[in-house]
């Protein structure tokens, strides 16, 4: 009889570790030289936090930024690759470079709380587990926040569907084994969920809080952003072209072209 998954509660790892899981830490960036020095100050090697706590190493990867933002990662120390335009692009462009057993994709403007990184480790030395996502704590206040990371979480948990700024972690095994991220213009990380599900279904990791910016819901505002992306995440699951889709997908205010899916 096949043995049922672990649950959350037993995903849960109160000792440390028999053994530490290297930790590699990807994030795709165009032009966030606003935002990416408080991601890789929290998560880069180096510093006063304890090492499980830290990344074991850490790719930005680019899609051709403006800006300071390759300057500033390389001034924390991470690895900076130049890939085409594109989160999915962008994404696989870094994780090729890792040879860490763990990888985990972080949006530049997405800040792992404190101990959430070796949360992930603890979990991951129960070796059944293959790829998690992180619990969204979004840096804002008010109730439609709060509805919006419950949402966040309840997908992961029920369908296993893992969004960009809920922060996917992956045993590099299980990312290979699912093809890594697909070239596309948007839902590269939904469809690498769905690979993910048939053998190494991603699990919620309540105690491994991450803090998500609330810049999108403010630029265009909180209804016309949701409502926005449950179209256009319906017309995905529908088979809707995503390279069609994608031009219905805002820019973020820096008035260039910044794909992946939905974050909401």
């Amino acid at each position: 009889m096949a043995r049922p998954p672990p649950s959350d509660a037993a995903l849960r790892v109160d000792r440390a570790p028999s053994r530490a899981c290297t930790l590699g830490v990807v994030v795709p960036t165009l032009d966030e030289e606003r935002w990416i020095a408080s991601a890789l100050e929290r998560v880069a090697a180096g510093g006063p936090r304890a090492p499980a706590d830290r990344a074991d190493r850490v790719v930005v990867a680019d899609g051709g930024s403006s800006d300071r933002t390759c300057e500033i990662a390389r001034a924390y120390g991470a690895e900076v690759v130049r890939a085409p335009t594109g989160r999915g692009s962008q994404l696989a462009a870094g994780a090729a470079l890792l040879d860490t057993e763990l990888l985990l994709f972080l949006h530049a403007d997405c800040i792992p709380a404190e101990g959430a990184l070796a949360e992930v480790r603890r979990a991951f030395a129960d070796e059944r587990l293959r790829a998690a996502a992180l619990s969204q704590k979004i840096e804002a206040p008010g109730l439609f926040y709060r509805l919006v990371e419950r949402a966040a979480d309840l997908r992961v948990r029920w369908l296993g569907v893992v969004y960009g700024d809920s922060s996917l972690v992956v045993r590099r095994a299980a990312y290979l084994d699912a093809g890594g991220f697909p070239p596309l213009a948007l839902f590269e990380d939904v469809e690498l969920s769905r690979r993910l599900r048939r053998s190494a279904r991603p699990r919620l990791l309540p105690s491994a809080t991450v803090r998500v910016s609330a810049r999108r819901w403010e630029e265009e505002g909180r209804s016309r952003a949701t409502l926005r992306n449950w179209i256009l995440a319906l017309a995905y699951f529908s088979g809707a072209d995503p390279e069609r889709l994608a031009r219905h997908y805002a820019p973020h205010s820096t008035g260039l072209p910044r794909r992946g899916g939905p974050e909401a």
